[in-house]
């Protein structure tokens, strides 16, 4: 028996360790990883390292205000860019990742029966490459595996007897998801409150270890609304108000997950059918142990339920705060996880499991590797552009044939990588949001057309501020457009790249 029981826990580790370098490959074996927003954290976080270097003009631009929250890419990306050059650090920042899901499966089987794997929790690999990843919210993406922990770490404070590191962890787990991500610690307080009340004892112990948690909650919640009214430069006006989608496209962004992340333009036959075979294994193993082990845990199914109401009933937006409901689904996958990780695989069960979740794995970091495929069209063009230039960057295609088209734009802001691969410049549709270390001095804002309307572009409008024009996927005569005051210089892919002329020709009127 217990030579089985070695061989088992063999076999487990040496699973999770190929989970987690399959998880690392598509961030590693491509120079650009398939985020659609992480090339703008990356420039941010690269404006922030090099803001007092004499080689690069940030200083004339920017303004730079860190913050103690949505600071965790920065920080690391920023402590790692001291060794390593900018595009290794962001990358080493975003391998805490799939590092931090691999600790909360180690710390689901150190919580569960001495000698049983939870085989079920290698299905966190999979799910974190879930729509927000795809998104390139960095900061949320990494608040997801602090926030499971977190409520891991205080469910077993409140089960456990008292002592001062336990309360000390639970405090430092709250305070790591506070500077990570503001909604996912408003996430992880819902969640908890939800436990004290299914966990509470009428006796002064369980109160005693509930106090400190819940009054460093309190404290890190004022810190978080405080924070949110401090205006460091003037912004924009943004809008008011809030809004919200149907509950019918909500459940299509949800199921996203499992289609191949295609809906509108027809969902991918592989990924549902690995999917639907995920499924049908989870249930038949559940079946088989059913009589022996009982139902889930009460807390954690009552956690998959609140998250799930707030998915449907919180607005997508409030002021110029976006997605938000739309972010609780992948913290949904990681609740539905920790109810699968309690099922007990056995013999063919097992093996279809874990050959169902690698695959899955593989189909995923195969799409992942075709997007910084298309992303890697745009080096050549940025090559091109000395140091420290002035670019506007009209994407009039920003979708990919590998992402749903209406809630995917995986390509609009891979201009920012200018930033970091040649240094210094200005481009004009850095994100507003007070929340991000680096904006622009009021009197340096200058005329663009709009980062989603291109369109609307018009050489004596917008032109007169930038000395190059990054195009992607340019209309039909606008080579011609371009032509009596700019010299194409290279065409890469779907992007094309316009230099100003220094004497341009006279443009006729149309």
């Amino acid at each position: 028996m217990n030579k089985i029981k070695a061989d088992q826990s063999f076999a487990w580790r040496i699973t999770l360790g190929a989970f987690l370098c399959l998880a690392l490959w598509p961030l590693w074996s491509a120079r650009f990883p398939p985020m659609q927003d992480y090339p703008q954290h990356l420039a941010q976080a690269h404006m922030l390292a090099e803001r007092n270097n004499p080689a690069f003009d940030y200083q004339r631009y920017f303004e730079f205000h860190l913050r103690p929250v949505y600071a965790t890419f920065y920080l690391t990306t920023l402590l790692f860019s001291r060794f390593v050059p900018a595009e290794a650090a962001g990358k080493l920042a975003l391998s805490l990742y799939p590092a931090l899901v691999a600790v909360v499966i180690a710390r689901l089987g150190r919580r569960g029966a001495k000698g049983v794997a939870p085989w079920g929790a290698l299905l966190f690999f999979p799910v974190a490459f879930n729509q927000q990843y795809f998104m390139g919210n960095v900061n949320y993406i990494l608040s997801l595996p602090l926030l499971v922990l977190a409520l891991l770490d205080y469910e077993d404070l409140l089960g456990s007897p008292r002592g001062a590191w336990p309360i000390t962890r639970q405090c430092l787990w709250q305070v790591a998801l506070a500077v990570t991500h503001p909604f996912s610690f408003l996430a992880y307080v819902s969640l908890a409150v939800v436990t004290t009340i299914v966990a509470r004892r009428h006796t002064g112990e369980f109160w005693r270890k509930a106090l400190a948690p819940m009054c460093m909650a309190l404290i890190l919640l004022l810190g978080c609304c405080l924070e949110s009214m401090v205006k460091s430069s003037p912004e924009a006006a943004v809008p008011g108000g809030m809004d919200w989608i149907s509950p019918k496209a909500a459940l299509q962004f949800a199921a996203l997950m499992f289609t191949g992340m295609q809906w509108s333009g027809g969902i991918k036959a592989i990924p549902l059918i690995l999917w639907g075979l995920m499924a049908a294994v989870v249930l038949g193993a559940m079946a088989a142990q059913w009589r022996e082990r009982g139902p889930f845990s009460l807390l954690h199914g009552l956690w998959v339920a609140a998250a799930g109401l707030g998915f449907l009933v919180l607005p997508c937006r409030i002021g110029a705060y976006t997605g938000i409901n739309l972010r609780l689904a992948p913290l949904l996958y990681f609740l539905i996880v920790l109810l699968v990780a309690q099922v007990r695989f056995r013999s063919w069960w097992l093996y279809s499991f874990v050959a169902l979740a690698g695959l899955c794995l593989v189909a995923s970091v195969a799409r992942q590797a075709r997007l910084s495929a298309e992303t890697e069209e745009i080096v050549p063009i940025l090559q091109k552009i000395p140091a420290n230039s002035r670019i506007l960057p009209l994407v009039f295609d920003r979708a990919s044939p590998e992402l749903d088209s209406y809630w995917f734009d995986p390509h609009l802001h891979d201009h920012n990588y200018y930033h970091v691969l040649r240094g210094g410049g200005f481009s004009p549709y850095l994100p507003a949001a007070q929340l991000n270390p680096v904006r622009y001095r009021p009197e340096q804002r200058r005329p663009a057309p709009g980062e989603y309307t291109p369109q609307e572009f018009v050489w004596e409008a917008h032109s007169a501020d930038y000395q190059y024009f990054l195009v992607r996927g340019a209309p039909a005569g606008f080579a011609q457009y371009m032509a009596p005051t700019c010299n194409l210089v290279l065409v890469s892919g779907q992007w094309t790249l316009f230099e100003r002329r220094a004497q341009p020709e006279i443009r006729r009127a149309k």
